[in-house]
């Protein structure tokens, strides 16, 4: 909440206060009361001057220092692979953003692996940015679907919504206590009352959740990952939890669903796709320019459904891009392409010959040529 709407509500508190009690004070007294409130607002005022200045400097010059406090509570995995692979998703994801928004440069985010085994992630003031080791696990190391997540709290970052949450949601009482005392470690007060529910819905609102879900995926897809990452990493997350889970998703409680957040990331495969590409959410049927392609078989780490939405991706890719015209064909490494855009993995697959067939023969016959050679291995 804006300081200016604070004010307005503690003025319009005091202001019936008033006027319900003025017809039987006598105006000495009533004067009493107008000056009071007067007070009052001046003094919410000063609160909340004082919480933008303690909140500013944490989101700016006193950003490294708060990473120390967010290191300190919840500890820095060194798991390698995890490290190494949120240092290339931030890399892609900040140049990503940098296309279109330049603060990043001047304000580039810290990030770090923390010890934290639940699905979570998340970016708070300063743009300080961390990522449970349990995401990583939980997702089996899925880098697309990853880039989402990641990308996700990125777009908090960029639309300053920590800094606005923090100032919405800090409790009244907290901002007054912190303004009495008016010591040298307010900033750093306000930064232990946030660090300590940092990964909850207590700081983000339903606009802010569906601004960063948009966000997400422009930043995810100009990085390059997999346009049918978004709706994959939500269709794991509504299969381990349901359509309001908990973990990961406790960041999302009283806002979108994962049911909804699901489908909107599903539309946008097949608007990327030029409409040629379809996913049916209930048994992960994959449709290629209005004709019946493939329906993926469960295997130990992933549903139908949420392989279909990465293959789908990749497939939506070809005709973003033009390549529906290109060669279909299989690599030495077992991998359906078309082009050379990378379609899907035939390991553990049965009759990969006849699914390489049909994506050839649906192309050949849809909007532009298409080569039909006969898949080569090379």
């Amino acid at each position: 909440m804006k300081k200016s709407s604070i004010i307005r509500t503690a003025a319009s508190a005091v202001l019936c206060l008033s006027l319900t009690t003025g017809a039987v004070m006598p105006k000495q007294a009533l004067a009493w009361d107008w000056l009071s409130a007067g007070l009052a607002l001046f003094q919410v005022g000063a609160e909340y001057a004082y919480l933008n200045k303690q909140v500013n400097y944490l989101d700016n010059k006193g950003r490294d220092d708060y990473m120390g406090q967010i290191k300190d509570k919840y500890g820095v995995n060194t798991d390698p692979t995890a490290n190494a692979m949120l240092s290339r998703i931030m890399t892609r994801l900040s140049d990503a953003v940098a296309q279109t928004d330049d603060s990043i440069v001047k304000k580039p985010y810290n990030y770090f692996v923390n010890n934290d085994k639940s699905f979570n992630a998340f970016c708070t003031l300063g743009h300080n940015m961390s990522v449970n080791i349990g995401a990583f696990d939980k997702l089996n190391y899925n880098e697309d679907e990853l880039a989402f997540v990641i990308a996700h709290e990125m777009g908090h970052g960029q639309k300053n919504h920590p800094a606005a949450g923090v100032k919405r949601a800090l409790p009244v009482s907290l901002v007054a206590a912190l303004y009495a005392s008016q010591n040298r470690n307010t900033a750093s007060s306000i930064g232990a009352a946030v660090v300590s529910t940092v990964g909850t819905a207590k700081w983000v609102t339903k606009p802010m959740e569906s601004q960063a879900d948009k966000m997400a995926f422009d930043y995810a897809v100009a990085a390059g990952y997999n346009v049918g990452a978004g709706a994959a990493l939500w269709q794991h997350i509504l299969e381990q939890n349901g359509s309001k889970s908990s973990g990961f998703a406790e960041l999302f409680n009283d806002h979108p669903t994962s049911i909804s957040r699901r489908t909107n990331y599903n539309k946008k495969i097949t608007e990327w796709s030029g409409n040629q590409v379809k996913v049916n959410e209930e048994d992960g049927l994959i449709t290629v320019a209005r004709k019946p392609f493939y329906t993926p078989e469960k295997t130990s780490t992933m549903s139908p459904q949420e392989q279909a939405f990465l293959i789908a991706g990749n497939l939506a890719a070809v005709f973003h891009d033009g390549r529906q015209h290109e060669t279909v064909w299989t690599n030495s490494e077992n991998m359906l392409l078309v082009g050379e855009q990378p379609v899907m993995s035939f390991d553990g697959v049965a009759d990969a010959g006849s699914i390489e067939n049909r994506l050839r023969d649906i192309l050949s016959n849809s909007k532009g040529a298409v080569k039909i050679d006969a898949g080569t291995k090379v």
